[in-house]
């Protein structure tokens, strides 16, 4: 006869966590940093980029979108939380980026 105290098949809570929060980025698929990042605009701002994107979304301020040819996410409002991640995950990426174009970047292109 065996016993079993039910925590040999116990997940850790900070796994499952983390894959619902991947699913929830997985689903939301028009993150503005990915769009911001990798838009066609080379002289774009990069710091905090998706933050911006989905402010000026918010806000309706289509100027941004349309100066750097960039494209809204859907929801802006449920990917501000996401883009604030990733924007902060991406931050070391991003600042070498910016003095980059800010140095050698013609601006317009």
């Amino acid at each position: 006869m065996t016993v079993s105290n039910g925590n040999a098949r116990r997940r850790p809570k900070g796994l499952v966590q983390a894959l619902i929060a991947g699913a929830a980025c997985a689903v939301l698929g028009g993150c503005g940093t990915f769009h911001s990042l990798s838009g066609p605009m080379r002289d774009a701002p990069c710091i905090y980029s998706g933050i911006r994107l989905d402010w000026a979304a918010l806000q309706g301020d289509d100027h941004y979108v349309r100066q750097y040819r960039l494209v809204a996410p859907d929801h802006p409002a449920l990917d501000l939380p996401a883009s604030f991640a990733m924007d902060s995950l991406f931050l070391p990426l991003a600042v070498p980026r910016s003095i980059y174009q800010a140095i050698f970047v013609p601006k317009g292109l």
